[in-house]
């Protein structure tokens, strides 16, 4: 199943706010998206067609085992390129935040796996030193290695 990427984001939404209430509503949704009921109600029926989502009528959303799924890939792919922008690249929160949004979706699988390989090698680099990232950052002319 292919969904859009701002199917996604949606699923993404709910994923999140599920993990901090037990339920979650199409108001819950909308506030958080910043967006109308009726844009949620939309997003919510697509998702409801895909078998990602479960909601009774005018009830609290759910996501179905395979919404589960897809919201932890996504969701997992959003916080790696986070993580990525701001612990290496060392891009602003907010920027690094809408950054990984748009990149998240446009990402293979091989990709993704790849940069987490990496970011988990350039984390955990003895040499690493947040100081010393800042400086070559700085500096064009200077190249980065795990010495």
């Amino acid at each position: 199943m292919k969904l859009t990427s701002r199917e996604e984001d949606y699923l993404e939404t709910i994923y999140r706010l599920s993990l901090e209430s037990d339920t979650v509503g199409i108001t819950d949704v909308a506030r958080e998206r910043g967006v109308t009921l009726p844009t949620v109600i939309s997003a919510v029926s697509r998702l409801k067609g895909n078998g990602l989502v479960r909601q009774q009528p005018y009830g609290k959303i759910f996501l179905s085992r395979s919404g589960i799924r897809k919201a932890e890939e996504i969701f997992q792919a959003h916080r790696t390129l986070n993580t990525f922008l701001t612990e290496v690249l060392r891009i602003p929160e907010e920027t690094a935040e809408k950054e990984a949004c748009r990149m998240e979706h446009g990402l293979s699988k091989e990709t993704l796996r790849r940069l987490t390989t990496f970011l988990d090698f350039i984390m955990n680099c003895p040499a690493r030193d947040s100081r010393s990232l800042d400086k070559r950052f700085n500096n064009k002319n200077r190249k980065l290695s795990c010495q």
